[in-house]
């Protein structure tokens, strides 16, 4: 099925120009998804009891226009298969006119909890109801070539309000980096663009993490590392 959800966009996820952050919508988007798991039994809590968890790898989002604080949205997410490593999921953000707002495509391996090794998806999901709907035209997420990187902009320590339940930094707090260094004087978030996005190493609790960002070509590049290797490296550019 497709999971679909109302809601009024919170101001306290909204920037100081009462417009919702980048980071905030990537949230949106992993609220939803834990919705829709949660209703088709393959969520947190009864994929913990098998020792099971969801993380995602590699995400892409177009935001076409940020909401406004309170403005009324809706939210959509679907299944749209699995090649038997991945699972792969759409996302709409829409207004209430029917404005696209969002579009977005994410992989998920499903990870034994203890030794944080991926494990087939085979016996998770046969039954499930996929839905073969390409939401940003872009469904296929390669690597990222990423170019020459300078010394990073800041270090910083991974602090527990940074952590979610899969005892990790949160996908959407990595986004909170990136546009942090950025600066909205140097990417204007107020003009249509995408995010790329590749998880590698995850962070965990206490460890050191380095920010690095560079503008090539008219996109801007960042790269997020940790003492294990690269975390996350992300491409930003306007559409």
């Amino acid at each position: 099925m497709i999971y679909k959800q109302t809601l009024a966009t919170p101001s306290y996820l909204c920037d100081r120009h009462d417009r919702l952050h980048p980071w905030a919508a990537v949230r949106l988007c992993q609220e939803v998804s834990e919705y829709h798991s949660n209703s088709t039994g393959i969520g947190y809590e009864e994929l913990l009891k098998q020792n099971r968890a969801w993380v995602i790898a590699r995400a892409y989002y177009i935001i076409y226009r940020r909401p406004v604080a309170f403005e009324k949205i809706m939210l959509s997410t679907w299944s749209r298969g699995t090649d038997g490593l991945f699972a792969f999921r759409d996302y709409l953000i829409e207004s209430e006119a029917g404005e696209k707002l969002l579009a977005g495509t994410s992989y998920w391996p499903m990870i034994d909890f203890a030794s944080r090794r991926a494990v087939r998806l085979k016996d998770f999901v046969a039954g499930y109801e996929f839905h073969d709907i390409d939401a940003t035209g872009h469904p296929k997420l390669d690597r990222l070539t990423m170019p020459p990187m300078p010394e990073p902009d800041c270090t910083l320590t991974a602090r527990h309000s940074m952590i979610d339940h899969t005892q990790h930094v949160n996908n959407s707090e990595y986004v909170k980096l990136m546009f942090d260094a950025l600066d909205e004087t140097e990417f204007d978030v107020d003009q249509p663009f995408s995010l790329e996005l590749n998880f590698q190493h995850e962070t965990q609790p206490g460890d050191t993490v380095s920010v690095s960002h560079i503008r090539d070509n008219g996109a801007a590049f960042v790269q997020i590392s940790n003492s294990r290797g690269l975390s996350v490296a992300a491409k930003i550019e306007h559409v």
